[in-house]
């Protein structure tokens, strides 16, 4: 890998983890004191962003299996890659228009269905908990799928772990807590979960400018040239005795000597011609 490229891969990161920090404080900023207004709620500026990164992690990984097939991965090598990005899109689709907030609150919460023995749940506010083991079955699948980049599959890690806890953290039952608590709550798990997006993003991001790097490298041609000089003819100092006549005049020009054959015969008999033999 070259080191534009590994510059590339390290701002890459350090951008969109900056920008998973920034932007929360940006949005909290706008709004002080009411700091939970742009971030905690759905349909909100932060969902917005949430929504962008996961598009483009899920851009990310589709470009993986695409770049994939040309480096002569097998099928299911590339189908890992179009599954996570099929996961991605509906993770992006529910943040854009709260999918799985609308079902608990106009199917399943009406109805008190939750789940028996987690009495920490809201009713119907398990769904994010499917998700979740969803997500950890089909964890070790990626984890193979980025193993050859050791940067992405960290990054990948932290990822998982960071959403992880931010699912925990939403599916506490908000009624436990005091309003502020719940504020405060609700805010830090929007700002993880901004966090993890970035950490998917970032690791598909790292592992596409990885594969487009050793695809360049495989390239014909793309290897170090050798530049061959060619031998060049030492020039001979031209002889004072140089011409017509001379032993250095090749045989063509002699022969098309406009005087003929009788000035040759001229030729040899002069002493001139004997001292340039």
């Amino acid at each position: 890998m070259t080191p534009s490229l590994t510059k590339a891969r390290f701002r890459l990161v350090v951008a969109l983890l900056a920008l998973s920090v920034l932007v929360p404080a940006v949005l909290a900023a706008a709004q002080y004191p009411r700091y939970w207004v742009w971030i905690a709620p759905e349909l909100t500026p932060m969902t917005w962003i949430q929504t962008v990164f996961l598009v483009l992690a899920a851009s990310a990984s589709a470009l993986a299996a695409v770049v994939g097939r040309l480096r002569g991965w097998s099928r299911g090598a590339r189908l890992v890659h179009w599954l996570l990005a099929a996961g991605m899109v509906y993770l992006a689709l529910d943040d854009r228009f709260a999918v799985h907030e609308r079902i608990r609150d106009r199917v399943l919460a009406p109805r008190d269905i939750r789940i028996p023995g987690l009495s920490w749940l809201a009713p119907g506010d398990f769904q994010m908990l499917f998700v979740a083991i969803a997500g950890l079955i089909f964890l070790p699948f990626v984890l193979r799928a980025l193993r050859a980049d050791t940067t992405a599959l960290v990054l990948f890690c932290l990822g998982a772990l960071t959403a992880a806890i931010a699912i925990g953290m939403d599916t506490i039952d908000p009624a436990t807590m005091p309003m502020t608590v719940e504020r405060l709550e609700q805010t830090l798990e929007e700002c993880l979960e901004l966090v993890a997006d970035a950490l998917f993003l970032a690791a598909l991001g790292v592992r596409v400018l990885g594969l487009i790097g050793e695809l360049a490298d495989s390239a014909p041609g793309s290897g170090p040239t050798r530049t061959v000089a060619e031998p060049t003819r030492a020039s001979t100092p031209a002889s004072p005795t140089s011409g017509p006549g001379s032993l250095d005049t090749p045989a063509s020009a002699l022969d098309a000597d406009p005087a003929g054959p009788s000035r040759s015969a001229e030729t040899a008999e002069s002493p001139d011609f004997a001292i340039a033999r």
